[in-house]
């Protein structure tokens, strides 16, 4: 089983409040996951449109702001403890998703801690394990900080709802932060045996200027540096990939090249040889 963090997605449409104070207040009122529907009072939203429907359209402290549909496909789970607090718009409808149900589910001897300074106050994890037994019946949750009474804004969902949104909503980010199956130190071994081995295959060496225009003048291939590739799409530009634990690339245009980017040996990779190859080898 697998636990996914939630989110809205920048790109898509979202919708603001229409005075800023009232966004300002919210966030404070909605940090501690605390039931507000007796008094609730309904505030005005305006709908961003970017043309790319979205039916999560903005985080709000520690909830999410979601459309008429998005609520109708989560209240189709049993138990997931929310409130749907209205907000109003003459562009839609559209709620404050407050997820009530906050765990103590992590693991602190497994989980990557991020503290504070000198004072080493835990504010956050880099990486999370969790207890299995206490997330496996929960589709919707925040979670509480091990140490301290502070809950943390991220929204958690199960791989049951995940399902539920990939099949019926839009616009939206679903971001993987635990598998049952694999832990983050095992992924990062692997990750960085997968990042070593291409840098063993590499055939042709050179630097990033040489990199460039190696791919700019043999366009369909890629050129290769540990976790990172590079290649030219069908409009002549360049490419940057970031390897995935799959083995797959996701691909985007940098707006700039970072100095570390920069620095690295690139090179082609060393092609495997057929069974032809091999028979026919004089």
């Amino acid at each position: 089983m697998k636990i996914w963090w939630l989110d809205y997605h920048p790109a898509y449409n979202t919708v603001n409040f229409e005075n800023y104070e009232d966004g300002k207040n919210l966030r404070e009122i909605l940090q501690d996951a605390s039931p507000l529907s007796r008094n609730w009072v309904s505030h005005n939203v305006v709908l961003d449109n970017k043309g790319k429907p979205s039916d999560i359209l903005n985080a709000v402290g520690g909830s999410l702001i979601v459309s008429e549909r998005a609520k109708e496909i989560i209240t189709q789970l049993p138990d997931t403890n929310v409130e749907f607090l209205p907000l109003t718009s003459s562009e839609g409808e559209f709620y404050v998703l407050n997820v009530l149900t906050v765990l103590n589910c992590v693991d602190p001897n497994q989980s990557k801690e991020k503290r504070l300074g000198s004072s080493n106050k835990l504010i956050d994890y880099e990486e999370l394990e969790f207890y299995k037994d206490v997330v496996q019946d929960k589709d919707l949750f925040r979670i509480m900080l091990h140490e301290g009474n502070r809950v943390l804004p991220n929204i958690y969902v199960s791989d049951r709802l995940k399902n539920l949104l990939d099949n019926h909503l839009e616009g939206y980010q679903l971001v993987e932060m635990w598998d049952s199956e694999m832990s983050w130190k095992q992924k990062e071994e692997k990750y960085a045996s997968m990042c070593e081995e291409i840098d063993g295959s590499l055939k042709l060496t050179f630097n990033f200027e040489k990199a460039i225009n190696y791919v700019q003048k043999n366009k369909g291939q890629l050129i290769y540096s540990g976790k990172w590739a590079l290649k030219v799409d069908e409009e002549n530009e360049i490419l940057l990939g970031q390897l995935l634990l799959d083995g797959t690339y996701s691909w985007f245009n940098p707006v700039y090249y970072p100095p570390v980017i920069l620095g690295l040996t690139w090179g082609t990779k060393e092609k495997r040889k057929s069974l032809f190859d091999i028979l026919n080898f004089k």
